[in-house]
């Protein structure tokens, strides 16, 4: 009996210790099931793969289940695996959106869970003030875009080449992160007082293999390039491997890609690409599940402003690059 009184007013006082906290989601004192986070992308692709790895190594290392699906670029897809979550009581939700529009819909849909949006942030800041338990996490994409058209200027402006032919390729012709990333180096491009002649604006779908394959159809009439502007380092290397191909000096002609992937860097090294832009993937995967246990344990999320979390790009070239990544050697 008396332990059973015991037990009673233990069990009394942590539920009154309890009410004069936050309010907590979970609570790591009971033997609760694991937890299960939803992460959707908008596609698969090398970077968003890096991501996903290190969301799913922080997972376990949360010890929370990780479920990660791809939308395959629809937004009504990605509404839906959100909502399935929510209705499965899932914890909260990591998301690359399809749509940067589609903020609303996906907070809609997720319900009460918190959500940690990354890559992509939605066009709606003021969606991320709707709620306390969101926030997102990434680089401004203009940056990407604008840091690749200082690199290309600076390069024609010591070439005294003030009309340079370029070949741009996107990732899909309609999508936001693509289009930023290009818009913002065109006007980097033209702010330097460069007038340059736009070739082959094409999509290379965000993949090596089918950039290669295209664009080395292109190059078999044997056009001026003077630089190649892709919107990531997998279309860069596969714009770069056409040229080779088609009998093109690579050292006569700057390749700039985005995210400075590890296949990205060795690219760099070896003269196939001269430019990339690094984004840390960990920031947006691991960084994503680490806000997410902040809010699952009653904290605010670790936002910078208006519920944002920017990291900055970095540009990288074959000068410093040994001094970023040392240990890629």
């Amino acid at each position: 009996m008396r332990k059973f009184l015991k037990f009673i007013l233990s069990f009394t006082l942590i539920a009154i210790l309890c009410g004069c906290q936050r309010t907590v989601i979970f609570d790591i004192y009971n033997n609760h099931p694991k937890i299960k986070i939803g992460m959707s992308i908008s596609s698969e692709g090398t970077f968003l793969n890096n991501v996903c790895a290190s969301a799913k190594k922080a997972a376990d290392e949360h010890d929370v289940q990780l479920e990660i699906l791809s939308a395959n670029n629809d937004q009504k897809t990605q509404s839906e695996q959100i909502k399935k979550w929510a209705d499965d009581n899932y914890a909260a939700v990591i998301v690359v959106l399809c749509d940067d529009t589609a903020g609303k819909q996906i907070l809609e849909n997720a319900g009460t869970m918190p959500v940690v949006f990354i890559n992509l942030c939605p066009s709606d800041h003021e969606v991320l003030q709707s709620k306390q338990n969101v926030i997102y996490i990434g680089g401004k994409e203009g940056d990407a875009g604008r840091l690749q058209g200082e690199f290309l200027s600076e390069y024609f402006i010591s070439q005294n080449n003030n009309t340079p032919t370029i070949a741009v390729i996107s990732g899909e012709s309609d999508n936001f992160t693509s289009n930023i990333r290009i818009d913002a180096a065109k006007e980097a491009i033209s702010n330097a007082g460069l007038m340059p002649f736009y070739v082959y604006e094409s999509s290379g779908g965000w993949d090596k293999s089918k950039t290669q394959s295209d664009f080395y159809k292109f190059l078999q009439s044997k056009p001026t390039i003077d630089a190649v502007l892709a919107v990531n380092d997998d279309m860069a290397i596969g714009a770069a491997d056409a040229l080779a191909q088609a009998g093109y000096a690579l050292s006569s002609i700057p390749i700039v890609g985005v995210d400075a992937t590890p296949e990205g860097r060795a690219a760099v090294r070896d003269g196939r690409i001269d430019f990339t832009v690094y984004q840390n993937p960990e920031y947006q995967g691991a960084g994503a599940v680490n806000e997410i246990m902040t809010m699952l344990g009653g904290d605010m999320p670790n936002a910078d402003v208006d519920s944002i979390q920017w990291h900055e790009y970095m540009p990288v070239t074959a000068a410093n690059i040994d001094q970023l990544f040392p240990d890629d050697r």
